[in-house]
């Protein structure tokens, strides 16, 4: 799947610019990092992707089709995690929570219970199903909007500053769980500046500023311009990449803890 923006232009009522002729092309599989300071434009930006906010100027695409012709099944294949979850959690417990969307599309109950089964399998939520989703834990809340994102069987899950206040427990859960879907080909674009927590796992980094792309690279291959773009770094040189994971998964059993890291 090839998504893109091209020469995206979108202006606020008081005349600020909240993209300012972005081009953007995500092609699945992917691992892929979105980044730069609050208030550069990536929220917006994944929100147009959607159809969610509507462009002043500029297109956007879906496989070389104008959004606009295919938005169902572009909300069908991209998957839009939000920063808080709670506002995408609309069920009492666990499972209602993952088969309001395909039960809502009226779908057989047959068809969509095993639906919801699968995604939460995927999440790491199997067990959880009768459970309130507001007595989840911050991580868990997470992974049930993930979840709740899989029922489609998207190709793209774009997800939206995933890590905030979670723990390093939390932090790592969830990047074990992107790095399985990952694995099972399924395409991530994480909207964070969070680097410590991803940027070891992610294939290319996206930086913007003032509404444009600025930077579109390799990890390695931006790592020395990273504190002049506004981001943080480790000390030291992009091989202090390999130390940058958050992923249980990736570390020795007898070395488990929390990273201790100096940053730039």
């Amino acid at each position: 799947m090839r998504l893109e923006a091209r020469a995206l232009v979108r202006t606020f009522p008081d005349g600020s610019r909240g993209l300012a002729g972005t081009d953007l092309s995500i092609e699945t599989p992917c691992f892929a990092v979105l980044s730069g300071r609050n208030g550069c434009g990536k929220s917006l930006l994944a929100r147009h992707f959607l159809g969610l906010e509507r462009p002043d100027a500029g297109q956007l695409l879906l496989d070389g089709r104008p959004l606009g012709s295919c938005l169902s099944e572009a909300r069908r294949r991209v998957a839009l995690v939000f920063q808080e979850p709670e506002h995408q959690i609309l069920g009492v417990t666990v499972r209602e929570d993952v088969e309001f969307g395909p039960r809502a599309a009226g779908l057989p109950v047959e068809k969509y219970a095993a639906m919801a089964a699968t995604a939460l399998e995927r999440a790491g939520l199997a067990g959880f199903e009768d459970r309130l989703a507001s007595a989840l834990s911050g991580g868990e809340k997470r992974r049930l909007a993930v979840a709740s994102s899989l029922v489609s069987a998207p190709e793209l899950v774009i997800l939206d500053e995933p890590f905030n206040d979670l723990d390093w427990q939390g932090a790592s859960d969830l990047i074990d769980l992107l790095l399985s879907l990952r694995a099972a080909g399924t395409g991530i674009l994480v909207l964070t500046h969070d680097l410590e927590k991803c940027l070891a796992h992610a294939d290319r980094l996206v930086v913007m500023d003032q509404g444009r792309v600025v930077r579109d690279g390799t990890p390695v291959g931006l790592w020395d311009e990273l504190p002049g773009l506004g981001l943080r770094r480790l000390v030291g040189g992009h091989e202090k990449l390999t130390g940058m994971t958050w992923s249980t998964r990736a570390m020795d059993e007898d070395a488990m803890g929390e990273p201790e890291c100096a940053w730039l």
